[in-house]
């Protein structure tokens, strides 16, 4: 690149958007983070004993609380699409 445009690898002119809130994304984590601590008892004690008390609380459950976190990801990203 002999010249001192700015552009990418493919040469594409890119416009700058407006800032992603990633922010709101952490605080989501956060939150289904603190959703897991606070609620792998009550979803321990709802499954009763055995393995599937077991891979419920800590395989499902916190698979569920992800999803959900990457689901409202999505959705942030679709609203704060330019």
């Amino acid at each position: 690149m002999s010249n001192n445009q700015v552009s990418t690898l493919s040469g594409r002119a890119e416009t700058i958007g407006r800032k992603y809130p990633h922010l709101l994304e952490r605080i989501a984590l956060l939150v289904a983070i603190a959703i897991f601590i606070f609620g792998h008892q009550a979803v321990s004690e709802q499954t009763g004993e055995g393995i599937f008390s077991v891979f419920a609380t800590y395989c499902l459950f916190p698979f569920i609380l992800l999803f959900s976190t990457e689901i409202i990801g999505r959705l942030i990203q679709s609203m704060f699409r330019d």
